[in-house]
């Protein structure tokens, strides 16, 4: 799961890792029902890390943030 920006940004390049990984064998793996086999592992796990991203974003809207960035105002320190 999902608790910070960071993480965010690290599932975010797993994710990105993950399609290329995915594009790379659908070009090298002619044959539909070896590409089913080999790509079943990547389509999995392409799935999950989408669906915690989904998640962290839900709940940073809920909790008034966009993609984990605070959007509510902040009073000025004084100085």
């Amino acid at each position: 799961m999902i608790s910070n920006d960071e993480e965010l940004k690290v599932v975010r390049e797993q994710l990105g890792r993950a399609e290329r990984a995915l594009a790379s064998l659908r070009s090298e793996v002619t044959n539909e029902r070896n590409f089913a086999v080999f790509s079943e592992a990547y389509v999995d796990q392409i799935a999950e890390l989408k669906a915690e991203i989904d998640a962290y974003q839900k709940a940073a809207k809920k909790n008034g943030k966009a993609n984990g960035k605070d959007k509510r105002r902040r009073g000025r320190k004084a100085s």
